[in-house]
């Protein structure tokens, strides 16, 4: 028989066990909820990669919720990430039966990531709960055209609009079954005439975009981008489109202009601000004067003092970076609002030699937030100036796994390993870079150069070609090839 003491250690002991685990949940479903809810305070302020980092804690902590896996879907939507949109919809629609939302996101994203039969299952679902919906049936039409039957394509199509003549999706649809077919001008023109009915044109609108720049058409391409910012004041992705095409089109005076108007109207967006400055580096040192860079940040917030500081210090004016700054350069603790002014501010002190200073400045950003994007760049390319290049590597590397896609920071890792001495990972670096973003002419331009001085020239040509097939009927591209004087699929001097 067991001694009393230990019966009753034993009788406590399942109470106390059990009160632990409730805690234990409770302090989990806590920090799910708390990460959740900065992921839809950073979401609402532009900012999608802590978006994303929070609601992926949520998640971690608790991934049989729903909501936070729609959270998930539509920070990944927003971020044009449609492959982790789409798998972030399918939780949703795992743990919640009835979501309508899920479900017609799975249509639509589903042709996105070319997931024919699946969309063909879930449209065949909302049928069931509602036969009357034409989306479901348009879905089926756009399978059936990726997996090539135009022939079904199109019936799907005028089964809707015979219905209704109206019909956007079924409109588009048929558009693309013509264009599929090689039947551009009359896909064009069927959309074209649509844009007379009342109902908002910007979904047609920017399928003729698209089949527009497939078909080389620059002047339909540009009147469909004035078209579209016309029509969608707010869309800030389609006013910095069109102000891009303004931009290497020489009209930059415009392009400015439509950007101060985005600014203006998103003055604490720091997201979209980096999306500025990436267009501004990629069309070079005179896409922004200094007369604009002093009347953009006067009385502008300090989110867009830091764009404008940034874009100096990119182009090697670090006086002008702390011009525009001033006294505005925050006193405060580094937080989300501040620390990329301080960034900006930080590098514009190393770029004058006072590389302490800038160091010990960046480092206060990075105690607050170690992955803070302008802070770890700036720290990287100062740590390299003072040779510390193991630092340098580690934090060049971090940034192009935060954000492969950056090009600024490939071109600053690049930068590094060719200071170490790693000629190879930093062609290597370059190459990765044109494989996720292959219309970059800062990324095709840095690998030709990189080419060419081993020698290569034929295969700096070929990446050169590569880029601008990637870009299309981008006039930017064009230049890029004529400054390296492309004759015969090779490079002349």
């Amino acid at each position: 028989m067991k001694c009393l003491s230990l019966r009753f250690a034993t009788v406590w002991a399942a109470p106390l066990l059990l009160m632990g685990g409730v805690a234990g949940c409770a302090s989990k479903d806590d920090r799910a909820a708390a990460a959740a809810a900065l992921a839809e305070t950073a979401f609402q302020q532009g900012d999608l990669q802590g978006a994303r980092q929070n609601i992926q804690k949520a998640i971690d902590a608790r991934d049989d919720v729903s909501d936070y896996w729609l959270t998930l879907a539509r920070i990944q939507l927003a971020a044009k990430n449609f492959g982790g949109a789409f798998d972030a919809y399918e939780n949703v629609y795992q743990l919640d039966r009835g979501n309508i939302e899920a479900l017609r996101q799975l249509c639509q994203l589903g042709l996105n990531v070319r997931q024919a039969d699946k969309v063909d299952r879930y449209a065949d679902q909302l049928l069931v709960i509602n036969p009357g919906d034409p989306m479901p049936i348009t879905m089926k039409g756009g399978a059936a055209l990726q997996r090539g039957d135009s022939k079904t394509a199109l019936a799907f199509a005028d089964k809707v609009l015979v219905g209704n003549p109206r019909d956007v999706s079924a409109l588009i649809l048929k558009g693309q079954t013509l264009a599929y077919r090689g039947e551009n001008p009359a896909a064009a023109k069927l959309i074209e005439e649509s844009l007379d009915q009342q109902s908002d044109p910007t979904s047609r609108l920017v399928f003729l975009r698209d089949l527009y720049l497939k078909s080389g058409d620059s002047a339909g391409y540009q009147r469909t981008l004035a078209r579209l910012a016309e029509r969608n004041a707010g869309d800030t992705r389609m006013q910095l489109d069109y102000a891009d095409w303004l931009y290497q089109t020489d009209r930059a005076d415009q392009a400015f202009g439509i950007v101060r108007q985005v600014l203006d109207k998103n003055p604490k967006n720091i997201a979209l601000a980096s999306t500025i400055l990436e267009m501004w580096l990629d069309e070079g040192r005179d896409a922004v004067t200094r007369d604009q860079i002093v009347r953009g940040s006067t009385g502008a917030s300090l989110e867009t003092k830091a764009l404008f500081a940034q874009f100096a210090n990119e182009t090697g004016q670090p006086d002008l970076a702390l011009q525009v700054l001033g006294s505005d350069e925050p006193g405060a603790a580094p937080d989300p609002a501040n620390s990329n002014a301080k960034a900006a501010y930080a590098f514009a002190l190393g770029l004058k030699g006072r590389m302490l200073d800038a160091l010990s400045r960046t480092e206060l950003i990075l105690d607050v937030d170690s992955a803070q994007p302008r802070a770890l760049l700036t720290r990287a390319r100062l740590r390299a100036a003072t040779r510390n290049f193991e630092g340098a590597l580690s934090d060049g590397r971090q940034l192009v796994t935060d954000d492969p896609a950056n090009i600024t920071a490939r071109l600053a890792l690049t930068d590094i390993l060719v200071a170490q001495n790693q000629p190879e990972l930093a062609e290597s670096n370059m190459r990765e870079a044109l494989r996720i973003v292959p219309d970059s002419p800062r990324a095709a331009t840095r690998l030709a150069q990189m080419l060419i001085a081993k020698g290569q020239k034929d295969e700096a040509a070929t990446v050169l070609r590569d880029m601008a097939k990637a870009a299309k009927i981008s006039p930017r591209a064009q230049a890029v090839l004529a400054t390296f004087h492309l004759r015969d699929n090779t490079v002349t001097d």
